[in-house]
């Protein structure tokens, strides 16, 4: 996909404008219905917030955001509609325990949000212990045994670094537990604040980030999904499930 010059990652001390956002006029901006339609959770206020943003931050401009932010939400729901037709499956229902893992490991299944299939990753917390983002929930931990997941669909996966790092990683995702409420915003989540609202991918991805310095996000576009924390080039596959 192709990147915005010049992005980073948004702290929450970003200032944004002291001007207004006037919604009534989002209609003359490309893409804003597309987007929202694809991310039927989030809100055009939510939306308009991140796209004025990232423009004050980058100097990009707001129609070049938002044609960017549709463009990665297509291209990841062509990708989960044809890994669903190619392997069969799919969905947000599981059949199979995720299994035992090793503290730092990151699992994934197939899973849908907000109807559209992003897929699901988790962070391995201890042996029996994974850490997730859920909708409703927000981040929250769970025995292997009553994380189940889609057979076929699903791996583990081991992050390329130390095992101090990858304990650290573990650490801090579990540090989020009761804390940090969920975010239905695929579109800009390697923009939002580390601490806060958050889903899966965002979890696993700011706790990589900031404690092995490692961009778990294979594309390194706007938003960070799970199949691009899946896919990342620091990660090695240690079983199918």
């Amino acid at each position: 996909m192709k990147k915005l010059i010049g992005v980073s990652v948004l702290s929450a001390s970003l200032v944004l404008s002291a001007t207004p956002i006037s919604y009534a006029n989002t209609n003359d901006l490309p893409y804003v219905n597309e987007i929202l339609e694809l991310q039927p959770n989030v809100t055009e206020k939510e939306l308009i917030k991140d796209v004025k943003s990232i423009s004050k931050n980058t100097g990009d401009t707001k129609e070049a955001i938002l044609e960017q932010l549709f463009n990665e939400l297509k291209q990841d729901e062509a990708q989960g509609l044809s890994e669903k037709k190619l392997q069969g499956r799919g969905g947000s229902g599981g059949t199979v325990s995720v299994g035992t893992g090793v503290k730092g490991q990151i699992y994934y299944t197939a899973s849908q949000t907000a109807y559209l299939n992003h897929g699901h990753v988790g962070m391995y917390y201890n042996a029996e212990t994974v850490v997730e983002s859920v909708p409703k929930v927000g981040v929250r931990k769970k025995n292997f045994k009553e994380r189940l997941v889609d057979k076929g669909n699903a791996q583990v996966k081991s992050v390329n670094t130390t095992t101090a790092k990858r304990n650290a990683a573990a650490d801090w995702a579990y540090s989020r537990v009761g804390k940090d409420d969920y975010s239905y915003n695929f579109a800009t989540n390697r923009k939002t604040d580390h601490y806060g609202k958050k889903n899966c991918a965002k979890l696993v991805w700011s706790a990589y980030k900031l404690k092995a310095d490692l961009d778990l996000d294979k594309d390194k576009g706007s938003g960070v999904y799970p199949r691009d924390v899946r896919d990342a080039k620091d990660t090695t596959l240690v079983r199918k499930i």
